[in-house]
Parts: structure tokens; C-alpha cells; sequence
């Protein structure tokens, strides 16, 4: 395990990608993609047994891991936005994938929304 010193703390770089940064956010933008497709495609049921569709969310799973890691030696504001774009899009589909898994379990549940408008505005605020 390599660590480096950023701003006098000692960091670790845990996640064990041989990647450079720009190959990461490419992968990132391929793996995140593939992954959202997959979802929108599927049955949920499908999903949770889908061995593919558990690689390229475990593949999103260390890409955020790696890119996060990065996100600290990059210094220029376009470095920084580009990372952050990519982790914004993988932050995306892993929740995604984790709650239509989580639906499938049972552990949530899907609420029409309509019901709780009333004439067209949030009953809520009214």
C-alpha cells in the first residue's frame, strides 16, 4: 500500500488501479453509462442476480474509490470539475443500482407522488 503526504496528512492509496487520471474519468464515462443502460433495460428482479450488471457496479464502486483518492493531487479548477463530474456520474448509478436492489428486498418501496398533490400544489405546503 503507497500513501503520500496532502496538506500534512498522510494519505493511502488503497484502491489498486494502474490507471492515469484522464484514463479513469474515460472508464468512469464507459462503465456508468453501460450500468444505466443495463438498469433502465432490466427487469428489477433481473438485476440482483445479473453478474454483469454486479461488475460494472463493483467497477463504478472502485472508480469512485480511485477518483476520489485523485481528487486531492489534482490542482487546476478544470482537473478538479473534471473529476467531480465523473464522481457525480458514478455516485448515480451506484445509488441507483443499490436501490433498485434494495426495492427488490423490500427494504423500499415506491410512493405516488400525486397523492399528495392537491390541486396541483404540494398538500404539504398548503
Amino acid at each position: 500500500m503507497t500513501s503520500c503526504i496532502v496538506a500534512g496528512y498522510t494519505v493511502s492509496n488503497i484502491t489498486p488501479l494502474n490507471l492515469t487520471i484522464e484514463e479513469a474519468i474515460e472508464k468512469s464515462k464507459r462503465t456508468t453509462s453501460f450500468l444505466t443502460h443495463m438498469l433502465g433495460m432490466m427487469e428489477p428482479q433481473q438485476i440482483k442476480s445479473n453478474e454483469t450488471a454486479k461488475d460494472a457496479y463493483e467497477e463504478c464502486r472502485q472508480l469512485k474509490e480511485y477518483l476520489s483518492e485523485q481528487l486531492w493531487s489534482v490542482i487546476d479548477h478544470e482537473g478538479v470539475s473534471s473529476i467531480q463530474s465523473a464522481l457525480d456520474d458514478l455516485m448515480k448509478a451506484i445509488v441507483k443500482y443499490e436501490m433498485i436492489n434494495d426495492i427488490v428486498e423490500g427494504e423500499w418501496e415506491f410512493i405516488d407522488a400525486s397523492s399528495l398533490l392537491v390541486n396541483n400544489t404540494p398538500s404539504l405546503l398548503t
